[in-house]
C-alpha cells in the first residue's frame, strides 16, 4: 500500500482558504420538509482531475514568445484536445507535440466558448515545445462536512478548489476522496496560516462529481454512521455559542467556537466565527488549512462549515451557511 504525504490547498490571498422553498396551500405558506444529514468532521484526502489541461503559464522557447501564446492560447484556458485526441495528462500533450513538429491543432475552451487554435512547436535540445505550463490534477487534505444517508451524497470543504496559479475554480472531469491520516499539525501564527499534514492510503471512499463555489460534492461509497440532524435555514442561525467537528490527529472531536456575525450573502464567507476552545488553540493556534469543511453545529442543527482563516488573527475565520452547501 502506497501513501503520499500531501499538504492542503494553498491560496494566494490574504485570507486563506482552509462547500426557501415555500409551498402555498389554501393561501397559507407551509415550510418545506427539512433535510437531515450526518455531520462528519473527518479528514479526507482529495484528488481532483481537471476537464482537459489547465494552462497556468507560458515561457519563451529559443528566445522568443511561446508558440502557444503566438497562436492565441491564454493563461486560464483549458486545452481539451490536440489534433483530435482528448487530453487527460500533461505527458499526453507532450507526446502529441513531439509527434507533430509541423503543427498541432488545439481545441481550447475559454469560459463557455471553444475554438480551434493552430500552434507550430519549436525544436529544442529536449524535443519540440509549445512553451506551455499546464496542470491536469491537484491533491490535498480537507474535511468532510456531511453525509446524507438517504442519497449517499457527501459535501466537503465549504468552498471550491481553485487553481493556485490562475485563481479559477477547477472544472472537474473526475475526482475521488480517500481515507486520510493526520500526521502532524503546523500551528497558525499571526501573519501565517498553519496547516494539517497527513497521508492518503487505501482505495477511494467516494467520487467527486462537482466542484462549486461552496464546496465539493459527490457520492460516498463507505457509509457513515451517526445521528442525522437537520440542516438549518439561514433564519435559524444566530450569533453565539456553537461547536465544530474536526480531526486534527487522533480522530474527530468537538471544539467550541462562537459565531460573531451572519451575512445572508450565499458566499463561503456568510458566517464569521471565533475559536474559543483552549484545547484546539493549544494544538493548532486556531484555524488551520485542512480544517476547511469542518461542520458547524448549533442548537442541534448543522448551520455551516468552516472555510477560511484570518491570517492576521488565526482565532477568527469565515464559514459558509449549510443551506448554501446543500444548494451546491
Amino acid at each position: 500500500m502506497q501513501t503520499n504525504k500531501v499538504k492542503f490547498f494553498r491560496e494566494n490571498t490574504k485570507i486563506m482558504f482552509l462547500a426557501v422553498l415555500f409551498v402555498c396551500a389554501l393561501s397559507f405558506p407551509a415550510r418545506a420538509a427539512q433535510t437531515y444529514v450526518i455531520p462528519s468532521g473527518k479528514a479526507v484526502g482529495v484528488k481532483l482531475y481537471t476537464d482537459g489541461l489547465l494552462v497556468i503559464g507560458m515561457n519563451e522557447v529559443n528566445g522568443s514568445s511561446a508558440p502557444a501564446e503566438k497562436c492565441g492560447v491564454k493563461i486560464g484556458d483549458r486545452i481539451i484536445s490536440a489534433n483530435g485526441e482528448e487530453l487527460n495528462t500533461c505527458e499526453q500533450l507532450a507526446e502529441i507535440v513531439n509527434r507533430n513538429p509541423n503543427g498541432v491543432t488545439l481545441s481550447v475552451r475559454r469560459s463557455r466558448e471553444s475554438e480551434e487554435l493552430c500552434a507550430v512547436p519549436q525544436k529544442t535540445d529536449n524535443g519540440y515545445k509549445l512553451g506551455l505550463w499546464v496542470r491536469d490534477s491537484t491533491a490535498g487534505i480537507g474535511t468532510m462536512t456531511y453525509y446524507d444517508p438517504e442519497t449517499n451524497a457527501f459535501a466537503a470543504l465549504g468552498h471550491g478548489i481553485c487553481d493556485v496559479d490562475t485563481g479559477n475554480i477547477l472544472t472537474v472531469k473526475s475526482g475521488n476522496i480517500l481515507n486520510c491520516k493526520i500526521l502532524s499539525v503546523r500551528k497558525s501564527e499571526r501573519g501565517r496560516a498553519g496547516e494539517l499534514e497527513g497521508s492518503f492510503d487505501g482505495a477511494p471512499t467516494g467520487k467527486i462529481t462537482k466542484n462549486a463555489k461552496n464546496g465539493i460534492f459527490g457520492i460516498y461509497e463507505a457509509a457513515e454512521t451517526g445521528e442525522a440532524i437537520p440542516i438549518a435555514s439561514p433564519e435559524e442561525v444566530s450569533e453565539g455559542a456553537a461547536y465544530i467537528l474536526a480531526d486534527i490527529g487522533g480522530g474527530v472531536r468537538r471544539y467550541n467556537i462562537s459565531i460573531t456575525k451572519i451575512s445572508d450573502n450565499r458566499s463561503a464567507k456568510s458566517i464569521t466565527l471565533r475559536v474559543t476552545d483552549e484545547s484546539l488553540i493549544s494544538v493548532t493556534g486556531g484555524i488551520v488549512q485542512g480544517m476547511s469543511g469542518a461542520p458547524i453545529i448549533q442548537n442541534g442543527m448543522l448551520v455551516g462549515a468552516v472555510t477560511h482563516v484570518f491570517v492576521n488573527d488565526p482565532l477568527r475565520g469565515y464559514g459558509v451557511l449549510a443551506k448554501y452547501m446543500t444548494d451546491g
